[in-house]
């Protein structure tokens, strides 16, 4: 998973979790109230809904993902009753897979008789030209032995087409065979160390079998265990590859089962025998828990892969008790102690933490079928002798029957002595594993969750421990530092659900809690964090809810709070960064009220406080894509006070950084994306000046954008992205008016296509009407002319129910004074409807003020309006004063 889509899912993955979880009406009502307060997150949201609702649908998975991506045909299939595979002649379809189909066959040449079934592989798993090392690869595995596993007997390519010759076992997966016999725990227990022994054999031959699952895994009549597919995953992922073929340790490859993936595997690493260790795992968790540790049956596929990272298994015993197999709930309270513990260790995240490999997951099963003491657990005096009774029951209990008389008395008396130590004892035990679990779910839990978007997981456990922690009145500075940052972490969960409302409330707590100077000097650094962290939520709540006022005072507060951290602690590297994150915040509530100069002045501040971190730590790739950020937002700010130059050489220098991440990280969109931001702001800046190297940018942005949309074409940012470089390269000069008006309409079409029937969102609306403009000739006849006005006259009246959902914003308002203004051309042969029009724009201007000579394009555009009113009459003062002005600005 690239960083760009984890990014992409931290505010998706939630809001998709919990959407999922509703029936129709309540998914549609909560899809509602998001798209009440970003509409965009909420179109997305409804694609994803989409995509879930065909993932069911026939034929998806026909043609294998690696052959849609390199555009060519699938090979021609071979899978045709009667025809022969080598010497083998196909029989009947037993089924159909994701890594391909599966046959029955005969041999054809007489040789022996006897059936067998042959797999044929989907060629895009399959690395093309490899066919020597994947039949060497086969006869490799092809010596594997051993009664428990399916015999892989041949593996070749057949016209192209890859397949594998496997013995045919008649039997029932697992997991339903042992439903169907309705097995008990011991009897699921001693059947599974079968698998255990065919897995450890084929460890100690250095092979994987790295796709372990129920499927996989059949008894028969008999009740014999047989492994299928051992070795394919291996055989997939080496096809292509050079170097030793029974390397014990390999880079995962992409040839296994998301639900018993191990972390490992899901996070492209390398995989040894504890990578099996954790599917058997998986497997023993499901045939005596009833359930899987992690998955549900609703999940997407990315929401399993974060699962199997991040998510901890609740304890065996009581998946079992809580399941729907009545067999095992009876049972539950076996599962217990050992098992829970043997279960636990096999499903670590780490490989180093679990079994080294199945034949040390089998020890220690047998160990508890002899009821001896476990390896996965400390050899306790009390645990050693707790085992060594059960073993010996009978003998234990005579011994011990008179010792227990003669110490009841004894025991009587001590515990009435210590009842009233006990009690206060448990009581700050159970204080003191409130403030563990809170220190444990705002650190180490938390710093792992937050990058994949999970933090709902700590909404929950937070609230319960602080409402046993928020019964005592005069609690100490400590606790409320934890009682904050846990409300702060509850109000940061509650933004990513777009739940703003309820957001306010712990957030307005916790700021309530924070108050005051830091309770002593070695609490400085994690004092002033927590209020700050409790101080920018707030403020990002408010700026959301388009609350400039408490948004600029809570943003304005976190501002004082790192300043005062950093006069404390002078060498604090991340006091300087939290300073730095909360200038840039203010700047960005400036631009967004056309304040351009106080912006200018906050972003700049932003990026020294950066450089002064980056001397320090120059290899720390986020904050030089934080500085990359504030400068995009300074290089925004100079534009639009028309300080083309100055936002040139920013963009110049911002783009070089970000080339020299991208080299470091080839692989990793998220800086793609900034390139071309960068590309497109620049070209932007250059083609006022009328440089002729706007065009090479405009054009290297279009292609890079076309890249990113191609590497996530559900991502409708970097969609619109690539519409506004096309958009861009039009305005370059060279292209014949007809010609680009086509194009116009065109990508006009393309924004309707990224949310279809529905109409452009506030935010899109001025890219809406820049291509309306490329649409206009320069003239027209009477007749076209009304034509083409009714697309500007809804495009005014989208922006005219817009303004009021985001007062102050300078770019609606410019986009609206442009539509009048292309109105008045479009009825410029009618001098009375003309001036009409450019009377709209004029009381536009004067509605909303702030702009002029500060907004570099509402400023030229009220200079046009005033020459349109009135064309004959000589400049005001304020004409002049306003044209010296831009022409001032252009110098800078």
């Amino acid at each position: 998973m690239t960083p760009a889509v984890k990014q992409r899912w931290l505010a998706l993955s939630p809001l998709l979790d919990e959407l999922l979880d509703l029936d129709a009406t309540a998914r549609a009502q909560r899809l509602d109230e998001l798209a009440a307060q970003d509409p965009v997150l909420a179109s997305e949201l409804r694609g994803l809904l989409q995509q879930e609702e065909t993932v069911g649908a026939p034929g998806l998975l026909d043609q294998p993902v690696a052959e849609a991506l390199r555009m060519a045909p699938p090979p021609a299939s071979i899978e045709v009753a009667g025809q022969a595979i080598g010497p083998y002649r196909l029989e009947r379809e037993l089924g159909q897979g994701g890594m391909g189909s599966v046959w029955t066959a005969q041999r054809a040449d007489g040789r022996f008789e006897g059936r067998v079934a042959v797999k044929f592989l989907k060629a895009g798993l399959f690395a093309a030209g490899d066919a020597g090392r994947f039949a060497r690869e086969g006869q490799i595995l092809a010596r594997l032995a051993h009664p428990h596993i399916a015999r892989l007997l041949d593996a070749g390519v057949e016209r192209g087409q890859p397949y594998l010759v496997l013995e045919f076992v008649d039997g029932q997966p697992l997991d339903a065979w042992c439903r169907e016999q309705g097995l008990g725990i011991e009897a699921r227990v001693r059947l599974f160390l079968d698998v255990l022994a065919a897995v450890g054999h084929a460890h100690t031959r250095l092979i994987l079998h790295r796709d372990l699952k129920p499927s996989n895994i059949l008894v028969t009549r008999d009740g014999e265990v047989k492994l299928l597919d051992f070795g394919i995953a291996k055989l997939l992922d080496d096809a292509g590859q050079g170097g030793a073929s029974t390397e014990l340790t390999q880079l995962a490859g992409h040839a296994y089962t998301p639900q018993y993936a191990a972390p490992e595997q899901v996070q492209q690493t390398e995989v040894t025998t504890a990578t099996d260790v954790y599917a058997l795992g998986v497997l023993l968790y499901q045939l005596l828990g009833g359930g899987h540790p992690t998955a549900a049956e609703t999940q997407m596929r990315l929401d399993l892969l974060k699962a199997v990272v991040e998510q901890v298994p609740r304890r065996l015993s009581e998946a079992a008790q809580h399941g729907d197999d009545p067999q095992l709930a009876r049972q539950a309270r076996q599962l217990r102690g050992d098992l829970d513990t043997i279960v636990a260790k096999a499903l670590k995240k780490l490989p180093a933490e679990r079994y080294a490999n199945a034949q040390a997951l089998a020890d220690d099963l047998q160990r508890w079928l002899a009821h001896e003491p476990i390896s996965a657990r400390p050899d306790s005096r009390l645990y050693v002798l707790g085992r060594f009774v059960r073993r010996h029951r009978l003998a234990v209990a005579a011994g011990t029957a008179a010792l227990l008389l003669l110490m009841a008395s004894t025991a009587t008396s001590l515990l009435q002595a210590r009842r009233a130590e006990a009690a206060e004892q448990q009581a700050q035990a159970r204080r003191q594993q409130a403030e563990d679990l809170l220190s444990y779910m705002l650190g180490d839990f938390a710093d792992k969750l937050r990058p994949i978007g999970r933090l709902e997981l700590l909404d929950s456990v937070g609230s319960k421990a602080l409402a046993f922690l928020a019964q005592e009145p005069d609690a100490a500075a400590a606790a409320r530092l934890q009682q904050g940052k846990a409300l702060t972490v509850i109000g940061e969960v509650r933004v990513s659900k777009r739940e703003l409302e309820a957001a306010l409330e712990p957030l307005q707590a916790a700021n309530a809690l924070l108050q005051g100077d830091p309770p002593s000097p070695d609490k400085v650094a994690e004092w002033r964090k927590a209020q700050g962290a409790a101080a920018f939520w707030l403020g990002h709540v408010h700026y959301a809810q388009r609350k400039f006022e408490p948004a600029q005072q809570a943003w304005q507060r976190y501002r004082a709070l790192s300043e005062q951290w950093l006069q404390a602690l002078p060498q604090d590297s991340q006091a300087r960064v939290e300073l730095s994150y909360a200038e840039n915040s203010l700047g960005s509530l400036a631009l967004a009220q056309g304040r351009l100069p106080e912006a200018e002045r906050a972003f700049r501040q932003s990026m020294a406080l950066k450089e002064q971190v980056l001397k320090e730590r120059p290899d720390d790739a986020t904050l030089q894509g934080d500085w990359a950020d504030s400068a995009s937002w300074l290089g925004t700010a100079l534009s639009r006070s028309g300080r083309y130059r100055g936002a040139i050489a920013l963009f110049e220098t911002a783009l070089s950084r970000v080339l020299a991440l991208r080299d470091a990280h080839p692989d990793d969109l998220r800086w793609l994306s900034h390139e071309v931001n960068f590309r497109f702001f620049l070209g932007m800046a250059l083609h006022e000046l009328g440089d002729p190297r706007a065009s090479a940018q405009q054009q290297q942005a279009e292609a890079e954008a076309q890249t990113l949309t191609q590497g996530d074409p559900a991502n409708r940012t970097w969609a619109l992205m690539a519409i506004e470089a096309s958009a861009e390269r039009l305005r370059q000069p060279g292209s014949e008016a007809s010609a680009r008006a086509r194009q116009a309409q065109a990508l006009l079409a393309r924004i309707d296509g990224l949310r279809p029937g529905k109409g452009p969102l506030d935010t899109w609306l001025p890219r809406v009407v820049k291509l309306l403009e490329l649409t206009l000739p320069a003239d027209c006849r009477a007749e076209q002319c009304r034509a083409l006005d009714e697309p500007l006259a809804r495009a005014e009246e989208r922006l005219a129910a817009a303004m009021p959902r985001s007062p102050g914003n300078q770019q609606l308002l410019n986009a609206r004074v442009m539509l009048a203004q292309m109105r008045a051309g479009l009825v410029q042969a009618d001098p009375t409807a003309a001036r009409e029009q450019c009377q709209r724009a004029a009381d536009l201007l004067a509605g909303q003020g702030g702009w002029m000579q500060v907004h570099a394009e509402l400023t030229r555009r009220w200079v046009r309006v005033q020459e349109c009113l009135d064309p004959r009459a000589p400049a005001t003062p304020d004409m002049l004063a306003a044209r010296d002005w831009l022409q001032q600005q252009l110098q800078r």
